[in-house]
């Protein structure tokens, strides 16, 4: 008895991490939803995901934990986890995770910046000599415009 005991303890434990890590994960899904904003099909396609994964983990927690035997204490174990990250740690993750979050996107940027600094530089360079380009290619459709309004006002005279 005392083994049965231990081992639903342990499946107990096993599926109330399981929970925590699927709060995790929700977490991180909540913060990629809210840099993303996906449209309606993108949002689709990423619960979808999300589920698969969410899904997966779960399976796999109850096929090592308890050869996959669903019981009633599993579930409560499952909600449980979920639960108690929800109230506990969920805002400190979410504060940390956002933090590394815009952290890795100023470095990203900043990479970014000095990747494409000698292209902005030739940019600028070149972009009074092409506006000038730009205007004499465009003077002889102006020019060609001009004289078919005209003639067309002489040959009404006539």
């Amino acid at each position: 008895m005392d083994n049965s005991i231990q081992s639903q303890a342990y499946i107990f434990f096993a599926t109330l991490y399981g929970g925590i890590i699927i709060g995790f994960l929700y977490d991180i899904y909540r913060i990629f939803r809210y840099y993303s904003k996906p449209k309606k099909v993108a949002t689709f396609i990423e619960d979808l995901i999300f589920w698969l994964i969410v899904s997966v983990i779960s399976l796999f927690i109850l096929i090592f934990s308890n050869w996959g035997e669903i019981r009633g204490y599993v579930f409560l174990g499952f909600i449980s986890g979920a639960f108690l990250y929800s109230r506990i740690l969920s805002k400190p993750v979410i504060t940390i995770l956002v933090y590394v979050v815009n952290f890795i996107v100023k470095v990203l940027k900043c990479i970014l910046g000095v990747l494409f600094f000698p292209f902005k530089v030739i940019a600028k360079r070149l972009y009074v000599p092409c506006a000038k380009a730009k205007k004499l290619f465009k003077l002889p459709f102006l020019v060609a415009a001009d004289m078919k309004k005209h003639a067309v006002t002489i040959l009404k005279k006539k």
